[in-house]
């Protein structure tokens, strides 16, 4: 492929994931500035009921206190009275009972309250100038206002909504040229804003980071499918070229080719196929995170993080396969047979793999002469041995059994032997195992993933050494899977 569609394909994903950052950080935004709105509006609503309380009843008695002395602007015949005992009891109005509870909420919680209006009739209950200013937008029909005010000190949401003339209301406002259902006022709410602030940097930090990691795997993904189909067909054109020198054999030679080219072409849809579960999982993830963060407790977060984290660890397992396979079909792993202490060796890969049998309670037994030796490229013959063992946990159910054998065979060879006890394979599984061109790939008995590539690098590791792989098994009754390598030589 050229260059240009590489480049025109990385664009197009940026793109895509700018605009998607773009707009679930849009929405962040949005849903605080909501969460802001409702409970302002909801403090607001309490105060209205509170207040429709006091007028409905005319106003309600207190004893006269040092906080709470008559109302030196209520109007009222009635105000102050003295009971037979003698107590003195003065009329709360709603808006003296505004006030009060505002202080009361300040003093608790950091919730102001202020009642005010741009023609008030107590001096304290003078608007600021983002209360004057909000007053007027009342006044052009503005049914509420909410503000997040920056500040150096201390951040925080300003409210206001108004407040319309009532029948109780005329008793005191009624000479000011108030009418019913004239805007006589507001009230406003300030509340700190820091624990809304920083669960919105929180989640714009996870949306961020999410995009990022999708946008790496995505870029990754494009560039090394270009590097792999640029290099293939590279391999092509020096065997067309070869041909057209060897007229003789341009047919049975194109027919190869052709085959090869079909494998090669569903291998690569396979592991396309294998690829996009994963990332579908990881959007999905990072979906129900961006869509539902508001709604989310820390144990979910937790729970999603986790989720998405296996997922990729899975992911990047299938990478590496694939990155293996390509190496050894370029002949960039090199062969390096020497004589190896099987139990020596062996042992260190039960280590390596009896964590995953404790998790699932298997018993991995290794049945290894203590003195058997073999002439084998120590790493392959690693890959080859964890490989199939780690196939045998994976499919093998709780509290079975895996077992690892070794010995010299008839014909001098050494013959290993992986057996678990595990859920077996169909017959149609069995003929599709070792090739290319079909996907055998199926969960384990955990929804552990399996792509079935580490089956082809196996036989491609065995037959380097000039030995075979085979497997018998029933659905049901477990799997064995035998291959053999010469003992000294190849």
């Amino acid at each position: 492929m050229k260059k240009i569609n590489t480049f025109l394909l990385s664009s197009l994903l940026v793109l895509f994931m700018v605009a998607s950052l773009v707009w679930n950080y849009y929405l962040i935004k949005s849903s605080a500035h909501e969460i802001a709105m409702e409970k302002s509006a909801s403090f607001f609503q309490q105060i209205l009921v509170s207040r429709y309380w006091n007028a409905k009843h005319s106003g309600v008695y207190v004893p006269v206190t040092d906080d709470t002395q008559p109302n030196p602007y209520l109007k009222d015949s009635l105000r102050d009275l003295t009971t037979i005992q003698g107590l003195k009891l003065t009329k709360i109005n709603p808006s003296y009972m505004t006030r009060q509870i505002g202080e009361i909420a300040q003093n608790l919680n950091g919730l102001q309250f202020h009642l005010t209006s741009l023609n008030p009739l107590r001096p304290g209950n003078e608007p600021d100038p983002w209360e004057e200013n909000a007053l007027k937008k009342f006044e052009t029909g503005e049914k509420e206002i909410l503000e997040l005010i920056i500040s150096d000190k201390a951040s925080s949401y300003r409210y206001m909504a108004p407040l319309k003339t009532e029948k109780a209301c005329l008793q005191c406002h009624a000479d000011q040229g108030y009418q019913l259902g004239d805007i006589r006022g507001g009230i406003s709410i300030s509340f700190p804003a820091q624990l809304y602030i920083n669960s919105q940097n929180r989640q714009i930090f996870y949306l961020i980071l999410i995009h990022l990691f999708v946008l790496a795997a995505g870029l990754f993904g494009i560039f090394y499918y270009f590097k792999m189909y640029n290099n293939f067909y590279s391999i092509i054109d020096e065997k067309n070229n070869l041909l057209k020198e060897e007229s003789a054999l341009l047919k049975t030679s194109n027919e190869a080719l052709s085959k090869t080219n079909a494998e090669k072409d569903k291998f690569f849809s396979i592991i396309a196929h294998d690829l996009r579960s994963p990332f579908a999982s990881l959007v999905g993830l990072s979906e129900v995170i961006a869509d539902e963060h508001s709604h989310l407790t820390i144990d979910e977060y937790i729970k999603y993080s986790r989720a998405i984290n296996k997922t990729a660890i899975s992911t990047y397992d299938l990478l590496e396969n694939l990155l293996e396979w390509s190496r050894l079909h370029r002949g960039l792993i090199p062969f390096e047979p020497t004589t190896i202490n099987l139990y020596n060796l062996l042992g260190k890969i039960e280590d390596s793999t009896q964590e995953m049998a404790n998790k699932k309670g298997i018993d991995l037994i290794v049945y290894i002469p203590r003195d058997l030796t073999i002439y084998a490229d120590t790493k392959m013959l690693q890959s080859i041995v964890r490989n199939l063992v780690s196939n045998a946990l994976k499919f093998t159910t709780k509290n079975g059994k895996v077992e690892l054998t070794a010995q010299v065979n008839e014909e001098h060879q050494i013959l290993f032997k992986i057996k678990d006890t595990g859920i077996g394979m169909s017959a149609k599984i069995l003929e599709n195992l070792f090739k290319t061109d079909q996907n055998v790939s199926r969960l384990g008995t955990n929804n552990e993933p399996s792509s079935g590539l580490g089956l082809l690098i196996c036989k491609e590791f065995v037959e380097k050494h000039g030995g075979k792989i085979w497997v018998e098994s029933e659905i049901g009754k477990g799997s064995t899977f035998y291959f053999t390598i010469p003992a000294n030589s190849i």
